[in-house]
């Protein structure tokens, strides 16, 4: 039985009497879903909600457990020695982290790049490093086994060549899968309010339609805990407030509100019409900005509109849980 355990998980195969390493290919998709533990399916799960995910994030979010957990003498040795048992278990973290995504590639399951397309193209004597910080994807492998876990349907599982077009906007899609990590690991766990709903979910590829099905608007994401829908906007204070009028098809962040504001109105589905515009201005170093976005919503859907707006989802949650209070109190 040692034997056995001890073949699964370093992944060889037996061949001629040697033993050789297994590549992608030898995995079928059973065996690869089979390998998989309950730390590799979450990172699976939470590679497809947010797109992409580098490794300095993975360490510290699914590797970096508490020292004492390895090192017996920790609770009991001074500050200068619990540091060198920090950095001793950092690097623990950063090794298994390694060892685990090569396992996943090894599958089948993701797939990863660290190149810097810039130092690449400077002449070799000025190059000095080519890679940086691993980020990785899920590979067609991995898309389709994490939707068969989701039990996604199929008019709404993604084409692996729209996700990687994706990665031509990393940044964008990276700031929202940030967002996710934060409501997934602090905010769905510490905040009081949240406690209460067990369920909530994250669709980052989805459309709300009109009851006609011709008008529809695409959020960067939608959240929802239990029948509350978020249709999560993120700003990068780079779309002007509003546009000339003589450029009426040119993008603004008054021309994204009416649209949404004629999709809710095309819309006989309760969820829709209470539906929660929210933007989230992360760059916002004033309050202006946030002001702005907020006269537009008044003049787009009046003043007592369910738009709220906040630097990160903390501050989008705080003033859901005023909503709700003010609209129980009335």
């Amino acid at each position: 039985m040692a034997d056995q355990g001890k073949f699964d998980r370093n992944d060889q195969a037996e061949e001629g009497g040697r033993k050789r390493k297994r590549r992608a290919n030898d995995y079928s998709i059973g065996e690869a879903i089979d390998l998989l533990n309950e730390r590799e399916w979450r990172l699976l799960v939470d590679l497809y909600k947010c797109r992409c995910i580098p490794q300095s994030v993975v360490v510290t979010t699914y590797f970096l457990d508490s020292p004492d957990l390895y090192y017996e003498e920790y609770e009991s040795v001074d500050n200068l020695a619990k540091a060198a048992f920090e950095e001793k278990n950092r690097k623990r973290a950063v090794l298994k982290a390694r060892r685990t995504f090569k396992r996943l590639k090894d599958r089948g399951l993701v797939e990863g790049t660290s190149i810097i397309p810039d130092a690449v193209d400077l002449p070799v004597a000025r190059r000095g490093r080519v890679t940086g910080e691993t980020w990785y994807y899920l590979s067609q492998r991995g898309l389709r086994v994490v939707e068969k876990r989701l039990e996604i349907p199929d008019d709404s599982k993604l084409s692996k060549v729209e996700v990687d077009m994706e990665r031509a906007k990393k940044e964008h899609y990276w700031e929202l899968g940030k967002i996710y990590l934060d409501l997934r690991y602090r905010w769905m766990v510490s905040f009081n309010d949240l406690k209460q709903f067990i369920d909530w979910d994250w669709y980052p590829s989805e459309s709300v339609w009109g009851d006609n099905a011709v008008i529809e608007v695409r959020p960067d994401a939608i959240l929802r805990i239990g029948e509350q829908l978020f249709c999560i906007e993120l700003d990068r204070s780079t779309e002007p407030i509003q546009r000339s009028p003589f450029h009426t098809e040119q993008v603004s962040i008054q021309k994204k509100l009416e649209r949404y504001r004629d999709v809710i109105k095309a819309s006989t589905n309760t969820i829709i019409r209470n539906s929660i515009i929210a933007f989230v201005i992360p760059d916002a170093v004033y309050k202006t900005r946030l002001l702005n976005v907020g006269k537009a919503a008044d003049k787009v859907f009046g003043i007592n509109h369910r738009v709220l707006i906040g630097r990160n989802i903390e501050d989008i949650l705080i003033a859901y849980s005023d909503l709700a209070g003010t609209s129980n109190n009335e």
